[in-house]
């Protein structure tokens, strides 16, 4: 048995809560209590909490009405709430008589017939749940199980168990990993290698096989894996996301190493090789996003990469996002820092708003990036417009609202692009203007009315042109919270909060 098999049978299984209860229909309130804790436990939201509960509810009285035979005092309802690999599980356990599942009452609406037919109780356990399952154990009696996927962050910290003595993984040395880019036949290895890193609180393209492998095809996607020699086992990842192959502009990511392994410069050696990977490809740059849970990958970035700060996004990141634990833990929304790493050193015409003039040349001069400031108008637009809103995965629920040229409806555009994340309750909106375009002025005019304050610029980033950027959050972010590293995104964070409080006050 290899180390990774080791691994994954230390954490698959985390007991919740457990309760046995006697054959009788008044016990299904219990029943329905203990799933109502654990709903709590698991920050379940309402509809949740309602659906395991009917779930449970239903569950439960179909045990006791089909026992079907004399119960005796001492029988039970054994009724056990277990997580397995980021699925929650509900197992019900009795020795009633065996009872076919396929053979079910289907409950039909409409009708009054219908109305009475058993089959309702097993429209409402899949109603609420991912999947609803009989199993028929012999002399040990029969279970319906119950599973519902939980999302990133749900599972709290304390419930993980601990990994070796003392709470550390006795973690195996690899002084000189190989390495190669990722092929087709690589890919389910790639999202066994980011369970083991992350649980499931990493973003879906790494655990949807068949979206790797389109993304992969597509070009969207080019990864760089690393293996311990000995026994060619895959411990490393990192890879380039190419979010628009005409700009050329890879969000360098994905970069994770099995906690079971510990190569000494391994990190640095896997970012150096992927920016010139970019460099090969005729990249622009390079830009990143990290995490502002702790500071590591921030310096990396900075120190060891020579990228700079050019932007602060709050309330992007996914609850569960934790980098430095390597595991899915119960947390906050996070906020990200971009940094980003110019390979495109020609000179280009910008128009900056007056009052964020002093902010963005700090920021290019950090960037090395020339750029000379022409004179912005404050003027709508003319011409044709062209405005996107491109909706985040379901996770990070956020969304980006593109200017990709600003024309007379520009303003019409953004203002349904707002009412449209508005209506879909999303917990952050991110508006990307051109800066190469006289009347920017004018836009951010509007994008301050609307409660959006600047939070950074992007070079290259849209169509090869740059990107001032302005954002809106509407759930509670604690930005004490924030930890950045060195002076430069310390600078920028603080402005970013001053014109927050501006804009909304």
């Amino acid at each position: 048995m290899d180390n990774s098999t080791n691994f994954e049978m230390q954490t698959p299984h985390i007991f919740i809560a457990g309760i046995k209860l006697p054959v009788r229909l008044i016990m299904v309130r219990s029943a329905v209590a203990c799933a109502n804790e654990v709903s709590k436990i698991l920050s379940f939201n309402e509809t949740d909490t309602l659906n395991l509960g009917v779930a449970v509810d239903e569950a439960f009285c179909n045990a006791v009405q089909h026992f079907s035979r004399t119960i005796n005092d001492d029988e039970r309802i054994h009724i056990e709430f277990y997580i397995e690999e980021g699925v929650l599980i509900v197992s019900i356990r009795e020795n009633g008589i065996p009872f076919d599942l396929k053979q079910a009452e289907v409950f039909t609406p409409g009708t009054l017939e219908g109305m009475n037919s058993p089959g309702l109780g097993m429209l409402l356990m899949n109603k609420g749940m991912d999947s609803v399952e009989l199993f028929v154990h012999g002399r040990e009696g029969k279970e319906t199980r119950l599973t519902k996927k939980l999302k990133p962050g749900a599972i709290p910290e304390e419930l993980f168990p601990e990994f070796g003595k003392g709470g550390k993984i006795n973690r195996i040395l690899v002084k000189n990993p190989l390495y190669k880019f990722a092929e087709l036949e690589d890919l389910p290895e790639i999202t066994r290698l980011a369970w083991r890193c992350y649980g499931y609180s990493q973003e879906e393209l790494l655990y949807d096989l068949d979206l790797l492998k389109e993304k992969f095809l597509s070009g969207y996607l080019k990864s760089l894996v690393f293996f311990e020699p000995e026994n060619n086992k895959m411990i490393a990842h990192i890879g380039l996301k190419y979010h628009d192959n005409e700009t050329q502009v890879p969000e360098l990511g994905l970069a994770f190493i099995d906690p079971l392994y510990r190569a000494p410069g391994l990190t640095n050696k896997m970012a150096q090789l992927m920016i010139q990977a970019a460099k090969d490809d005729g990249a622009k740059g390079v830009f990143d996003c990290s995490v502002t849970t702790h500071t590591f990958s921030q310096r990396a970035m900075q120190e060891y990469f020579g990228s700079s700060p050019c932007g602060i996004l709050m309330a992007i990141a996914a609850s569960g996002m934790q980098a430095k634990k390597l595991i899915t833990v119960k947390q906050e929304k996070g906020s990200v820092v971009n940094h980003y790493k110019a390979f495109d050193f020609s000179e280009r015409t910008v128009y900056p708003p007056e009052n964020h003039r002093e902010m963005i040349a700090e920021i290019y001069d950090w960037i090395g990036v020339p750029r000379v400031f022409g004179s912005p108008k404050m003027e709508m637009p003319k011409g044709e417009s062209s405005v996107n809103v491109f909706p985040l995965p379901d996770e990070l629920n956020v969304a980006f609202i593109i200017v990709n040229k600003p024309g007379k409806e520009t303003i019409n555009e953004l203002a349904e692009g707002i009412r449209k994340c508005k209506r879909e309750r999303r917990d952050a909106v991110y508006i990307f203007l051109p800066l190469g375009v006289e009347s920017l002025p004018y836009l951010v005019n509007y994008c301050e009315k609307m409660r959006f304050s600047f939070v950074g610029i992007m070079p290259h980033i849209h169509n090869g042109d740059d990107r001032i950027i302005f954002q809106s959050v509407t759930i509670p972010i604690d930005v004490n919270k924030i930890r950045v590293y060195g002076e430069k995104t310390s600078k920028l964070l603080q402005y970013i909060i001053d014109e927050q409080n501006r804009v909304e006050s």
